[in-house]
């Protein structure tokens, strides 16, 4: 039984088409070095590559937030350092103050103008921001948070004590802000007594200006150890994430990315046998014609 011609043209268009096809999916694989283009090259790959994106996706934002955290915690840190120096400055200057060997004029014109620099200086540390956000000011970040009342007597507080927390990881949250005024009025408490002490040569307001300066120091260094401790464990968050990142990076190339040398030797295999498939179709459709002219 003779195979019908038709059947014979369709069967070589159909290997030529097949095998061209194949042709041109190792070809896309060469030049864009990945395993597949759309999911239904081979779905069971892409899930899991589908899967592997969306965890780095979820751990660049947690990266991202713990990022910015760290910042903001580093510059709470260089706040507490500039801070610590001008106590240890208003320390000092207390020491010389209250001595027998200095005098009520020397005290009013020099140690006192001193000790009001350092008010000066304290308060813009305390006003300290990044990213154009206040550090002390609790939820308040655009509301610059002390400043001095006109008569000199105190220094108010315009922010609040709002908590402001970053999520590190699933179910991990940390609080990035520091009460500012735990933190530094005690210090603006005492450079203000201070201050008066020294004006008004009142040796009893120096010796507690001098005493409320070491204590502002340790309700400071509360802040500034807490502090400390909530940077340590971002940093080891962000460490751990970028770890984790890069790790999920690597399968993710694995599963994605092309054996280049692999890739190539397939396709110029395939390239050959489409080749072959091209040559054996055209002498079968050859033939037939030969046939069909003889018959």
């Amino acid at each position: 039984m003779r195979v019908p011609d038709s059947m014979t043209y369709n069967n070589a268009i159909r290997y030529m088409n097949d095998s061209k096809a194949k042709l041109d999916k190792l070809a896309e694989r060469a030049t864009t070095f990945k395993n597949f283009s759309n999911s239904s090259d081979d779905p069971s790959l892409v899930s899991s590559a589908l899967v592997l994106r969306s965890s780095i996706l979820v751990s660049s934002g947690y990266i991202s937030t713990g990022t910015n955290a760290q910042a903001w915690m580093e510059n709470n840190e260089t706040s507490f350092n500039l801070m610590n120096d001008l106590i240890g400055q208003a320390n000092t200057i207390m020491l010389k103050g209250v001595s027998d060997t200095v005098g009520a004029s020397e005290r009013a014109n020099d140690y006192a103008v001193q000790i009001t620099q350092i008010l000066n200086q304290a308060i813009s540390v305390g006003n300290t921001s990044y990213n154009d956000t206040y550090l002390f000011s609790g939820n308040s970040v655009k509301t610059k948070p002390f400043e001095l009342a006109t008569d000199g007597s105190v220094v108010n507080y315009a922010g609040d004590s709002g908590i402001m927390k970053r999520d590190l990881a699933p179910g991990v949250a940390v609080t990035i802000n520091t009460d500012g005024i735990a933190a530094f009025n005690p210090f603006f408490d005492a450079l203000i007594l201070a201050k008066h002490g020294l004006e008004t040569n009142d040796m009893t307001e120096m010796n507690n200006a001098l005493s409320n300066i070491n204590s502002a120091l340790t309700a400071m260094n509360v802040s500034r150890t807490n502090n400390a401790a909530i940077l340590r464990q971002i940093k080891t968050s962000n460490e751990h994430l970028t770890t984790t990142q890069n790790e999920l990076k690597g399968l993710l190339s694995i599963k994605e990315d092309a054996n280049m040398a692999e890739a190539i030797s397939m396709f110029n295999l395939q390239e050959t046998t489409y080749q072959t498939v091209l040559e054996v179709c055209s002498r079968s459709i050859s033939a037939l014609n030969l046939f069909d002219t003889l018959q």
